[in-house]
């Protein structure tokens, strides 16, 4: 009965921090935790932009994966096997594109686009490791949120701390609940974390700098 339990609690991690998932929690962790007026976000735009960035990186890249799965290009929406992967990551890689170039021509929430502009570059770099070995892509989502408010909290310690700490607790449970799920090896889920979390990292440092 635990396990069954475990299982079903990891599965719900999984589902709720899924890495099409991962930018809506972005910009939620940053309109609550951060002053509007420095992201640059208008009071009248926050669900607005909420709502652009739920339908461009999560409902539309799943319909297209959904239609994949119907014409059987993938075999579940678990995509079990690597090469299936890849596809996926490249539809992926439009959407979060498409959002970065929507938020830089409306001129709004800089630090977002910069977000998806990294988003983007980590979807390529998994496609291209997808090739060779089964990297966890839900991990290289959750390195993405640490690293990214890892280097928004070493440019501004007081406004991003806080939120520093609850990605990586949300990276701790996402991490064990994939082994829990046996969907990836050990190792898959470390370099996983890393690969999202360094070029996260690397770029708002470099773009604060």
């Amino acid at each position: 009965m635990l396990i069954t339990l475990e299982k079903q609690f990891a599965k719900l991690i999984s589902v709720l921090f899924h890495p099409l998932l991962i930018p809506v929690w972005a910009y939620l962790g940053l309109v609550w935790q951060a002053d509007l007026i420095m992201l640059r976000i208008p009071y009248n735009m926050v669900w607005n932009l909420a709502g652009l960035i739920f339908l461009t990186t999560f409902i539309l890249p799943l319909f297209v994966i959904m239609l994949m799965l119907r014409f059987k290009m993938i075999s579940s929406l678990q995509m079990p096997l690597r090469q299936e992967r890849i596809a996926p990551l490249i539809v992926t890689a439009i959407f979060f594109f498409l959002t970065y170039y929507l938020l830089k021509t409306l001129e709004i929430a800089p630090v977002l686009y910069v977000y998806m502009l990294g988003a983007t570059l980590l979807a390529i770099i998994a496609s291209a490791i997808t090739l060779w070995w089964k990297i966890s892509l839900h991990m290289i989502g959750a390195g993405a949120l640490t690293g990214a408010f890892a280097g928004l909290a070493l440019l501004s310690p007081e406004a991003f701390t806080m939120l520093l700490f609850l990605a990586i607790f949300i990276s701790g449970l996402t991490g064990t609940s994939r082994l829990i799920l046996s969907a990836h090896k050990p190792m898959e889920v470390y370099i996983g974390y890393l690969t999202g979390l360094a070029l996260m990292l690397n770029l708002f440092l470099w773009i604060g700098n």
